[in-house]
């Protein structure tokens, strides 16, 4: 098994987390060596892949993929995020586990991207201010999370 050296080259635009923090770790992965942030990293490859499988796909997406099911694929792609966020404010501590931090921040660009591409006016009018609620919602996860420590 390949391990990672001690050492790892940081480079903040890749990981903007504060290193000196205990939990930076939880907040990055290791790439050839190189910190990247976990949840910008899950993310782009979730947006990524929602592109292209909603460009390679579009014209089964359009004729196949009803108004209730895509704003339920959206739903399904968007509550743990939710979910996840709203755990830590009342349990006021942090997750740390990395594979439900990759996920959620994953799923949600893949939700809101087929969301779109299969109903337009309303992909745009749910998605964006979802997407806005997710950045509302962090911002208290953050002040619950930092009025603990």
């Amino acid at each position: 098994m390949h391990q990672k050296n001690e050492n790892p080259i940081i480079i903040r635009w890749l990981a903007h987390h504060n290193q000196e923090r205990a939990d930076f770790r939880n907040h990055v992965l290791y790439l050839f060596n190189r910190a990247v942030c976990l949840g910008c990293s899950s993310f782009l490859l979730g947006t990524i892949v929602a592109l292209i499988t909603g460009n390679l796909f579009y014209s089964y997406i359009v004729q196949f993929l009803s108004f209730p099911i895509a704003l339920t694929m959206f739903l399904i792609c968007w509550l743990p995020s939710i979910f996840q966020y709203l755990i830590q404010i009342v349990t006021k501590k942090p997750v740390n586990n990395r594979a439900i931090k990759f996920l959620t921040r994953f799923l949600y660009p893949i939700g809101s991207i087929i969301f779109i591409f299969s109903s337009p006016i309303w992909g745009f009018l749910l998605a964006v201010p979802a997407g806005y609620g997710i950045v509302l919602i962090r911002k208290v996860k953050n002040k619950s999370l930092s009025e603990n420590t």
